[in-house]
């Protein structure tokens, strides 16, 4: 029996278990002590690596200005009712500068001269030292939270405030996706293998994969600033692959057990064969997210490696600790036998689904397509701009002091700049510039800063980032200054959000050429055909416009968004689109590949192209759909959060993996493949040199030829 590089790797980890174990506890525990180094190389704002309009108006404004190392300006909304006495206004406003001025790292606070037009809120200038502590942010949270005075609330509002405020939410939005995921991961599990034990090592696994990603991300992190989504990133992912992979082995493992072997056999079996599914599953995934890394963004790069690394992570726990601890517990893996499952019986559920797909191929393929392309359609309208704080929920503090800012004052949380290089000769054209931009109904407050010969024009924004108005006025603004003579960049908030958008859409066609051609010729060169790569890449890219349709009805047109507790957004964030593209695409091959392997294994066989399929499906329906059913409830649970731009990722991805696993998986390929017949297995002549890396092996003999007494209920 050739059991392969896989299935030697299994059979080593598993000859010395403990040793093996004892390994994976260093590693981990390493791991951990580098984890607590992490959050020093997490960083919100996030850089583009190509030069845009924004990043050279933001570079003069730092060499000419020194913004960045300066004091930082931060502002407490004092917002009173209806009725409350102009004293009583007064009072909170100097509470607040009290409040203020015993947080270290404040330097100075002062109540700015004239209150809004109502009279029911006044604005607290605070000035945070360039030094200032690192939790002078979250200080400044905690000091206006305890103000209580009748009838008024105190709302901190500024650039150190509203990065404790967003940590947070990123925390408590880990911690719940955390929850739920495994919270229905281990229901899910439980009713997939009907064994406690058996339910409880893919989490083990998953989290032991987790654990070490985030280490190896430290140590990237010692070199490169990372996006603080990285996190969310790696135990999201970390977890619905951990489960994902380690399902497949479990499987096979109590399926080897129920049909006579010794327990290190079965590891080798499953080594053999379970593990060298997931290895190639784990490349395909890998050659997906590597397109990410083609953007020229911190956060797309960011959001790459941290999905790359817990991939790696957790395909080398599913192909080394995994056949150790299999090793040691044995048929004690069966043990917590919960008595409602159905372990031991035919799939007849799936081999009915499968018989009726393949017995109407025509009608189920125009059927599935007919729905995915209906889905899809509302993907023409989707506009990408990232989510204002209107996206936050309505008792959000930071919502709440912008729209008292916008109603009140006149203004939003973002502001816009142009730098102007040599212009003391064209001041009159600058001027001129300033009061066209104050003239819009897009700025308010355009002044203008005179630094040798370069000149600022800073204006405060009206409209929120994502407001479809705001993106138009910046459109306008860069036109108008094209008009003028004026060396003049744009930069900004709004600026750095559609520059970052034009350098993703720039980029898409780049990875796409990467990932289609990098999946084209891994599955070529596994099933040796062009057919099955073709018709896969065909069918991913219409789910993941499906997934996009879904998206758009639900975030910008909001049909089901209060019913599924999502907020509602003018848009999708920029990097949602491609991200989701990337990991759908390597998720979805996962799918397709435990699929074809068991469909190409019969029909290796000699069985009839439909005789193979009816078989591939009926044995991994019930693992597809559970896996799908693990990762749904993982990106569901992120998807819960408060931050829009999480609920946007985990929804989408949700949503994409149900119609992968269901239409996709269920319907469309099968009845694809039927009708293709033998075609789905041709390959060129001029092609007939590739290489064999084939997935599965032959059918392997076993101890004894009877019915086995235990087979896993996901067969």
């Amino acid at each position: 029996m050739h059991i392969g590089l896989t299935g030697r790797i299994a059979r080593a980890s598993a000859a010395r278990p403990w040793l093996t174990i004892t390994l994976w506890v260093l590693l981990v525990g390493g791991a951990i002590a580098l984890s607590g180094g992490l959050g020093s190389a997490l960083v919100q704002d996030d850089s583009n690596l190509v030069a845009t309009d924004s990043d050279t108006a933001a570079e003069i404004d730092q060499r000419e200005r020194g913004i960045d190392d300066g004091p930082v300006a931060e502002t407490i909304v004092v917002s009173a009712s209806e009725g409350t006495s102009a004293d009583a206004l007064a009072r909170a406003g100097e509470d607040a500068v009290a409040a203020a001025l015993g947080v270290d790292g404040v330097d100075a606070a002062e109540i700015s001269p004239a209150p809004s037009a109502s009279g029911t809120s006044l604005l607290v200038s605070v000035t945070v030292a360039a030094d200032h502590p690192e939790r002078t942010g979250e200080d400044l949270l905690a000091a206006t939270d305890a103000l209580e005075e009748q009838g008024v609330e105190f709302l901190s509002f500024g650039p150190l405030t509203g990065e404790a405020m967003f940590d947070g939410l990123a925390e408590d939005t880990l911690v719940r996706g955390e929850v739920v995921g495994i919270g229905v991961a281990i229901l899910i599990l439980i009713g997939v293998f009907g064994a406690l034990v058996a339910a409880g090592i893919p989490l083990l696994v998953s989290l032991v994969a987790i654990t070490t990603a985030v280490g190896a991300t430290a140590i990237v992190g010692s070199a490169f600033d990372l996006s603080f989504f990285i996190v969310n990133m790696i135990t999201m992912m970390g977890l619905a692959l951990g489960v994902d992979y380690t399902l497949v082995a479990v499987q096979r493992f109590r399926e080897e057990l129920a049909h006579g072997r010794t327990p290190l056999d079965a590891v080798g079996v499953t080594g053999a064969t379970a593990n060298r599914a997931v290895l190639f599953s784990g490349l395909t995934v890998l050659v997906s997210l590597a397109g990410m890394l083609i953007v020229p963004s911190t956060i797309m790069r960011s959001l790459g490696a941290g999905a790359m690394l817990s991939a790696i992570m957790a395909v080398v726990t599913a192909l080394t600790l995994l056949p150790a601890v299999l090793r040691l517990l044995g048929h004690r893996i069966n043990k917590g036998r919960v008595p409602l499952t159905r372990a031991g019986r035919e799939p007849r559920v799936w081999r009915g689904v499968a018989r009726t797909v393949t017995g109407r191929p025509v009608v189920s393929l125009v059927a599935g397509l007919a729905i995915l392309i209906a889905i899809a359609v509302p993907a023409a309208s989707m506009r990408l701009a990232f989510p204002g704080l209107e996206a936050l929920p309505e008792d959000n503090e930071f919502r709440v002091a912008q729209e008292v800012l916008v109603d009140d004052f006149g203004y939003g949380s973002e502001t816009t700049l142009v730098a102007i290089e040599g212009a003391a000769d064209d001041a009159v054209a600058v001027e001129e510039l300033a009061a066209w931009i104050d003239a819009s109904p897009a700025y308010t407050d355009a002044t203008i800063d005179w630094r040798g010969d370069t000149a600022f024009i800073d204006a405060k924004d009206v409209y929120g980032g994502a407001d479809e108005r705001a993106e138009q006025a910046l459109g306008d603004l860069r036109a108008h200054i094209d008009d003028t003579a004026l060396e003049a960049y744009v930069g900004g908030d709004q600026a750095e959000s559609v520059d970052f958008t034009d350098i993703v859409t720039s980029s898409t066609p780049w990875v796409l050429l990467a990932v289609l051609g990098a999946s084209f010729v891994l599955l070529l060169v596994a099933f040796r055909s062009i057919v099955i790569p073709a018709t896969a890449i065909m069918l991913n890219l219409l789910s993941a416009a499906a997934a996009y349709g879904l998206m758009v009805m639900v975030f910008q047109w909001g049909v089901g968004a209060d019913l599924l507790g999502m907020p509602q957004t003018d848009a999708i964030a920029p990097w949602i689109p491609l991200f989701l593209f990337a990991v759908l695409f390597g998720l979805s091959m996962d799918y397709h590949v435990f699929l074809l392997t068991r469909i190409k294994e019969r029909h290796d066989a000699g069985d009839t192209t439909r005789a193979a399929v009816v078989h591939g499906l009926s044995r991994t329906g019930s693992l597809i759909t559970g896996a799908a059913l693990i990762m749904v409830a993982v990106f569901a649970g992120f998807a819960l959060g408060d931050l829009a731009e999480f609920a946007q990722m985990g929804f989408g991805l949700a949503a994409a993996v149900i119609l992968d696993a269901t239409i996709v998986r269920t319907i469309l390929v099968p009845s694809l493949m039927t009708l293709l017949g033998r075609w789905n297995w041709y390959l060129p002549r001029a092609l007939q040199w590739l290489p064999q890396m084939r997935i599965e092996v032959e059918p392997q003999p076993r101890p004894a030829e009877q019915e086995p007494a235990l087979v896993t209920a996901a067969r």
